[in-house]
C-alpha cells in the first residue's frame, strides 16, 4: 500500500496546523486554523477523483471564501487585543467582567 504526493502533502499540512494551532500565541493560533482548512480543502480534492464533478469543486470554494472570512474575524479580533492589552499570549488576556 502505497501513499501519494498529495495526500501526503495533505497530512504534513494538516499535521502543521494542529501543532500551529496548539500554540499559545494569537497569530500562530490564526494561522494553524486556516492551514487545517486548506489540509481538508486539499483532502476534499483529492478524493473527488474526477476532475469534471463540480460538487466538490463549488464546496471547495465556498469552504475558502468562509475561511477567508473567518481568519480576517480573527485577525481584526488579535489586533484590537494587541493593542488593548498589548499582549501575544491568550492565556495573559482578561477576562470581561
Amino acid at each position: 500500500m502505497s501513499i501519494d504526493f498529495v495526500t501526503f502533502m495533505a497530512a504534513l499540512i494538516f499535521s502543521v496546523g494542529v501543532w500551529l494551532l496548539l500554540s499559545r500565541e494569537w497569530l500562530k493560533t490564526i494561522m494553524g486554523i486556516s492551514m487545517l482548512g486548506h489540509a481538508v480543502n486539499i483532502l476534499l480534492l483529492q478524493s473527488s477523483g474526477e476532475a469534471a464533478d463540480i460538487f466538490p469543486q463549488a464546496l471547495i470554494l465556498t469552504a475558502i471564501v468562509i475561511g477567508l472570512g473567518l481568519q480576517t474575524l480573527l485577525l481584526v479580533f488579535a489586533y484590537f487585543a494587541r493593542k488593548k492589552e498589548s499582549v501575544e499570549d491568550v492565556d495573559q488576556l482578561k477576562e470581561v467582567p
